[in-house]
């Protein structure tokens, strides 16, 4: 094989396998499809798929500020303008409490890793994934965010003391989307 037919094979494999980084449906890794129908916060949302099951999907490997902390509303506001009423992939990884624990993917893009990117949460300290540090480290560098704010408390601690309820989330954001339906009506 010439050497210019061997550089675009390992330009081609090379390409190949960097869409494959971003979202692998073909691998015998469990996803779930669904459709996001409520945004509890920067982290949890629930979604329904094709059979009309409900999931609670919490995102993996991240822990995104309540919403009672800075930047909480924030990671709520970005996440449901990114995903609500979307056509959604998780690839679940495991599960905690009442809720999946998984990666998110829209448009073949990791959104656990977008929203730490945009200083929208922080890598949750139980992961040792060097691409969740990294992408931490440089948003903390460049005070983005949340890590613009010197006094951020990591959300597992600031729960200690404000503990989540997830039926009074669900109920919030029931009435947001109450709201907002109402709202465009009229508008019309």
């Amino acid at each position: 094989m010439s050497c210019c037919k061997i550089i675009a094979v390992t330009g081609a494999a090379f390409f190949l396998f960097s869409v494959q980084a971003e979202a692998r449906p073909w691998t015998n890794e469990k996803y779930i499809t669904c459709v996001a129908t409520e945004i509890l916060n920067g982290n949890l949302f629930q979604c329904v798929d094709s059979k009309n099951n409900q999931h609670l999907i919490k995102m993996a490997d991240i822990e995104a500020p309540e919403l009672e902390q800075p930047f909480g509303p924030e990671a709520k506001k970005w996440l449901k303008s990114t995903i609500y009423n979307q056509k959604i992939m998780v690839k679940v990884r495991g599960s905690e409490n009442d809720y999946v624990l998984g990666e998110l993917y829209y448009q073949k893009k990791n959104l656990n890793r977008e929203m730490i990117r945009q200083g929208l949460a922080w890598t949750d300290r139980k992961n040792g994934d060097s691409m969740y540090l990294r992408l931490e480290r440089d948003a903390h560098s460049n005070g983005t965010g949340l890590w613009s704010d010197v006094f951020a408390e990591y959300p597992a601690d600031f729960r200690k003391t404000h503990p989540n309820d997830i039926e009074h989330l669900l109920k919030i954001e029931r009435e947001e989307n109450l709201k907002n339906r109402e709202n465009a009506s009229s508008a019309r």
